[in-house]
């Protein structure tokens, strides 16, 4: 059993009691000094006695979206193993525990926390056995942990990405065909690049898409599917490919136009009927014993043709010339990655960008 101070007062010899109280100061100054009681039996329940260490120094940095900790532990800790605990808040007192974040305990003396979007006081303590901890040192001021951009993103991840494919869309009736393809036209491969690593991925043609919708093209090693919104598309086993603004939908009741036929020129176009449900300009056809004549700008309100203005006049045409009128319906936008490079690594959607 370990020797106390009671124990040491009842020794009826004033000489010997003398000496055994010097001893004791002696022995607790050393256990003091190395943060155990050498008093007690190593086969003793009484577990040892830990002071708090001394105080570490530490840095936090933000930047990427990740808090980066740095702890220079004290001179007086080399040698011994020595606990940290770290924890953050929105407000300097650290007031209000539902405000604070405390992470486990640990040894290292480096630490990222990922936190992208975060402002936060940081605060640590430390202790030899977990129990006995120093005070809290609190930084002075907040730090930002910042946005994770996608050039800080690891090789592989969808952010880190260069999609060199064509994505438009066709009318297939009441519904529309999405398609996916290289610089080379439909039909063609074309690379995708993550990080380092590039892959040849295939064409593809994707039916029964709605249309007039927009959507966002995505490719899971095996088969393309079209989402409303980017996020669905990005998960760890999605490429995402592009976007597209799928072709109109609706019917459309193409207009009749008569041209104006002036000593063989066609001068200008009287729009007879607006047609309805146009949702691109109509194709105007001329058709007589001319050459050279063309429509020019159309005005389309509400879907009707309003009018439609004179472009060449063309020669050689007779009053038995008329006009033929096709399409009307939105043909749909391009989207997808650059398909000639230069886009720094990022994804791009719906950028319109078609390659020669």
């Amino acid at each position: 059993m370990a020797i106390s101070r009671s124990q040491i007062n009842s020794v009826k010899d004033f000489a010997l009691r003398t000496i055994l109280l010097g001893m004791l100061d002696q022995h607790l100054v050393v256990g003091n000094a190395l943060g155990i009681s050498v008093l007690a039996p190593t086969n003793s329940p009484q577990q040892p006695a830990s002071a708090p260490p001394p105080l570490a120094a530490f840095t936090v940095s933000g930047a990427n979206g990740a808090f980066n900790i740095a702890i220079t532990n004290p001179a007086q800790s080399i040698n011994k193993t020595l606990y940290h605990e770290l924890s953050y808040s929105s407000q300097a007192s650290f007031v209000g525990g539902s405000g604070v974040t405390t992470l486990p305990s640990f040894t290292t003396t480096k630490l990222s926390v990922p936190a992208p979007g975060v402002t936060a006081f940081w605060r640590l303590r430390s202790s030899y056995d977990q129990n006995d901890w120093n005070q809290y040192q609190v930084l002075p001021r907040a730090i930002s942990a910042g946005l994770q951009s996608s050039a800080a993103s690891e090789a592989a991840t969808v952010l880190n990405q260069t999609n060199y494919a064509s994505v438009d869309s066709v009318s297939a009736g009441s519904t529309a065909n999405v398609r996916v393809y290289g610089k080379a036209g439909p039909n063609t491969q074309y690379p995708s690049v993550k990080g380092a690593a590039e892959t040849i991925l295939p064409s593809a043609t994707i039916i029964n898409v709605p249309l007039s919708s927009e959507q966002v093209v995505g490719y899971d090693g095996e088969n393309y599917q079209v989402r409303g919104t980017l996020p669905e598309v990005l998960e760890d086993s999605s490429t995402p490919i592009g976007a597209v603004s799928v072709v109109g939908g609706g019917a459309v009741t193409l207009p009749t136009i008569t041209p104006i036929e002036v000593s063989g020129g066609i001068l200008g176009y009287n729009v007879t009927s607006g047609g309805s449900g146009l949702t691109e300009d109509v194709i105007i056809t001329i058709v007589g014993s001319g050459v050279g004549a063309t429509a020019g700008a159309q005005t389309i309100v509400g879907g009707v043709l309003k009018s439609v203005a004179p472009g060449n006049a063309g020669t050689g045409y007779g009053s038995g010339t008329t006009c033929t009128v096709a399409g009307g319906t939105f043909s749909g936008s391009t989207g997808g990655g650059q398909n000639i490079g230069g886009n720094g690594g990022r994804l791009v959607v719906n950028d319109g960008t078609i390659g020669a």
